[in-house]
């Protein structure tokens, strides 16, 4: 919660003119600000000051292929259940799975899957910031042919690491 406290003294003319400017965002002309506890007295800026220039926007972030570094730091990130989904995928032929077979070998529901991939978006936007990159996302869902279909770069990193999912408290 904010809270602001405001004192405005002097001539109602002056006082009404000045509210104004505060409320129309207008700076206030030059004067003398007070501080609350009255002891403190800062000169407002003239305006012969001028503020700093902004910071310069951020440099585009290049984009990149997914590399063997990316993949360990992302795998790191991701929860151990989203970690057993991509193994999965990544040990399937063409690193392609057909959701229905997925669930089939995993056991699951189609919102017990949803929930252990909610972890990937956030990981993700963790390994772009990391490595400052713009990675495409490794795996993705296609709608048409009911498919998990994986990036051919990050299947072959995580086999060639021979990444395992991490003991979830479920086993």
């Amino acid at each position: 919660m904010v809270k602001v406290a405001l004192t405005v003294e002097g001539e109602a003319d002056d006082v009404i003119a000045a509210i104004r400017q505060l409320a129309a965002g207008d700076t206030v002309s030059p004067a003398t600000v007070v501080a609350a506890d009255a002891n403190a007295v800062a000169a407002a800026p003239t305006e012969a000051e001028t503020p700093p220039p902004p910071p310069p926007p951020p440099a585009p972030v290049p984009e990149g292929r997914w590399t063997i570094d990316h993949v360990r730091t992302f795998w790191g990130y991701l929860a151990p259940n989203a970690q057993q989904v991509y193994h999965r995928v990544a040990n399937s032929s063409g690193y392609v799975m057909s959701r229905q077979s997925l669930l089939d070998a995993m056991g699951l529901t189609e919102r017990q899957l949803s929930g252990r991939m909610s972890s990937v978006g956030h990981s993700v936007r963790r390994i772009r910031n990391v490595h400052n990159v713009a990675l495409p996302h490794p795996m993705a869902f296609d709608p048409t042919s009911d498919d998990y279909k994986m990036l051919p770069d990050v299947a072959d990193a995580i086999m060639r690491l021979n990444l395992r999912p991490a003991a979830t408290e479920e086993e």
